[in-house]
């Protein structure tokens, strides 16, 4: 508060002992406290709004996830992998093949929630469920194990080789030996390719013949057929829009950095994107094309036999550049196709023997056992090998340093404090560029990652001058041995947060008076509260049912404070306390769900006789109630400025209901308390 009245220790009549306070919430005055926030808000306030912006719900889930060993079964906010947004709204202890229900008690933005299969090493398999759903069944898709085996089908009885034709690099090398400034390619000359090391790479497509085909047909140089297998899409939408988001916020702006916010570290991802044959016929299938140049990309892939291949990093990436490279995907989907995420084809990928092969050759279906098998993109902007925006890219890092350097599109994403000079002209000027990236790549930075989602591995492809890393998801369904690790998720409970002001009639609505945070523990049937904040001057006590450490307790005794010091976790250069440093007490809820329990708390406050608790609807915010840790105002900030989006919360209940998620706003109290 900016109220500057000191504590009262004579002004009331008191004995020492607080127990005779009856904390009788009607001693507000509701109509000064109502008037109050409309002057100080600046609106009406919706009848219908109660400050909780939480939703009540419960499910059933059955335990029968393709997971080993099931120790329990969740749900949670989001998917948890690597997701500190993600929270954990309820748990119980269970066995493969039980059912149980969950309560829950979720923020009422969220339409969605992940119901999660955990082993006893902590492993999740996750589902998302629509927020109305009763029941969660794992088996309701058909998710594949973990062995990959080849689908149920035939597969092509005669595959047949189609020409091959030079890669941009080979092009580009070509071209390098008949200037000594190398290539010119829109403002400047590349000596990146004056090695030759890329004149022998082809990429080769497939033939229009086949017999017996099983359902597979030839579409733009690869093989496919319609996938009759189904998966749960909607989990594998929600686990790549939470790692890979195409935009910092929201659905356009800056595009997001998930290079270095995700894939560099993340444990779930895993950068180098070879793959080994396990003998069975390799299958993709498309899930994802982001990307407005999506027609202009072909994925291509390569194999070899890893026995008769050199080990050191360099010589293997000279050797794979002479390997030939085979269309892999067609990147079919139109520009501004709103129906991103779906599986309609799935493309096989032959195997034609080692060596160098000619046109007319004919293919197997299954590459060998033991075989590692890379990719790579290739994208040919307005079908013209020279221009800065074609360009082929791989997950094999080392194979990306000459594309990497072509400016005004590849070399985007190069970070800052690396540099290249090139040639400005013939003549042999020469200019100094920087790369423009914070957090940026590197020159032989991979350009695929890898990730693992309920036993299926999918590779997420960047393909030019973004690193959001979302342009095209590709699943792996069958045909290859991946160990992508396995890390057990730390998630935490959902936090709820109460905040108080101190005095209704007189309130600034900095909303950090007094600061509480609430921890469901042992399956919600006991609540972890911990007072985090105090904002106040006046003296204030706290009333918490079932509490044998914080009834009747003056605040700033309890934080302990001195006569001097009344703001704790407040202002920055302040008082500060660690969160954990903070006085905390574990309550029982005895049946109470947890919004009764949190309704239920009240302050009392001594300098003015009066009881502060949970408003009614439609009456001034006193006091409220945030599903998650909450960086609340800093000490004397309306919450308007720190965050604009409530105002629309506070005259109508039904917008902007995630208003305390908003990135926009200012003076919020850092998370300090949180480390």
């Amino acid at each position: 508060m900016k109220f500057k009245k000191l504590f009262l220790f004579a002004a009331i009549a008191l004995s020492a002992s607080c127990g005779k306070y009856e904390f009788d919430a009607s001693q507000v005055n509701k109509e000064v406290a109502n008037q109050q926030a409309k002057n100080q808000l600046g609106v009406d306030i919706d009848p219908n709004q109660d400050w909780i912006p939480v939703r009540n719900g419960s499910v059933t889930i059955i335990a029968n996830a393709d997971l080993e060993n099931i120790a329990r079964v969740e749900v949670l906010t989001e998917s948890p992998f690597g997701n500190e947004d993600a929270m954990v709204l309820n748990s119980v202890e269970c066995k493969a093949g039980q059912q149980v229900t969950l309560n829950y008690e979720a923020p009422n933005y969220l339409t969605q929630l992940v119901a999660a299969c955990v082993n006893d090493q902590g492993v999740y398999f996750i589902k998302v469920f629509d927020i109305d759903a009763k029941v969660v069944d794992f088996q309701a898709t058909n998710n594949a194990a973990r062995t990959r085996a080849a689908s149920v089908g035939t597969f092509p009885s005669t595959i047949v080789l189609d020409k091959g034709e030079k890669s941009c690099n080979a092009l580009r090398a070509e071209e390098s030996q008949k200037n000594q400034y190398g290539i010119h390619i829109d403002k400047y000359w590349y000596t990146a390719w004056k090695d030759n090391s890329w004149a022998n790479d082809i990429l080769w497509s497939h033939s229009k013949t086949i017999d017996g085909d099983g359902g597979w047909e030839y579409k733009e140089g690869a093989i496919r057929r319609v996938v009759t297998d189904e998966i749960d899409i909607s989990t594998v939408q929600t686990a790549v829009e939470t790692y890979l988001k195409k935009f910092e916020n929201g659905t356009s702006g800056t595009k997001a950095n998930n290079w270095y916010n995700t894939i560099l570290n993340n444990s779930y991802f895993q950068k180098f994107n070879e793959l080994e044959s396990d003998g069975n016929p390799l299958l993709l299938v498309p899930v994802q094309f982001n990307s407005t140049d999506a027609s202009q990309n072909f994925i291509f892939y390569y194999y070899y036999n890893p026995a008769t291949a050199p080990t050191d990093k360099d010589e293997l990436a000279n050797y794979i550049k002479s390997l030939p490279k085979y269309k892999a995907v067609w990147c079919y989907y139109k520009k501004g196709d709103s129906d991103i995420f779906k599986r309609e084809r799935e493309y096989l990928l032959p195997y034609y023997g080692d060596g160098t092969p000619v046109a007319g050759a004919w293919g197997s279906p299954v590459i060998p056992k033991g075989y590692k098998i890379g990719f790579m993109n290739r994208k040919n902007k307005n079908n013209d090998a020279f221009s800065n925006s074609s360009g082929c890219t791989y997950g094999f890092g080392e194979l990306n340093v000459e594309v990497n350097h072509l400016y005004g599109h590849f070399f985007s994403v190069i970070d800052k404090n690396i540099s290249q000079e090139v040639y400005t002209n013939d003549k042999g000027d020469k200019t100094t560029l920087n790369g423009p990236m914070a957090n940026g790549m590197d020159w032989n930075s991979p350009r695929i990652c890898m990730r693992d989602i309920n036993n299926r591995t999918y590779l997420c492809f960047e393909e030019g001058s973004d690193l959001n890393f979302s342009d095209m998801v590709i699943e792996v369904k069958a045909g290859t041995k991946i160990e992508l690790p396995e890390v057990a998720p730390d998630v935490e409970p959902t936090i709820y947060t109460l905040c108080f002001e101190d005095r209704p009639a007189q309130a600034d609505y900095d909303m950090n008076d007094v600061v509480l945070m609430a921890k469901p523990i042992n399956n919600n049937t006991e609540i972890e509260l911990r007072l985090v904040a105090c904002g106040a001057k006046d003296k204030v006590y706290l009333k918490v049912e079932g509490s044998t450490k914080f009834n009747d307790k003056e605040i700033h005794a309890l934080l302990g404070l001195t006569e001097e010091e009344y703001f704790l976790n407040t202002q920055v250069g302040g008082k500060t306390k660690k969160e954990s440093q903070c006085p905390v007490d574990k309550i029982k809820l005895n049946g109470n769900t947890i919004m009764k329990f949190l309704s239920s708390i009240k302050i009392y406050n001594e300098t003015t006789g009066q009881t502060v608790g949970m408003p009614d609807p439609g009456e001034a915010p006193y006091g409220i109630i945030v599903p998650m840790r909450f960086n609340y105002p800093k000490e004397g900030t309306d919450i308007r400025k720190s965050y604009p989006e409530f105002i629309n919360w506070v005259r109508d209940v039904t917008a902007s209901k995630d208003w305390y998620r908003s990135l926009e706003g200012v003076d919020r109290f850092p998370t300090l308390i949180n480390k």
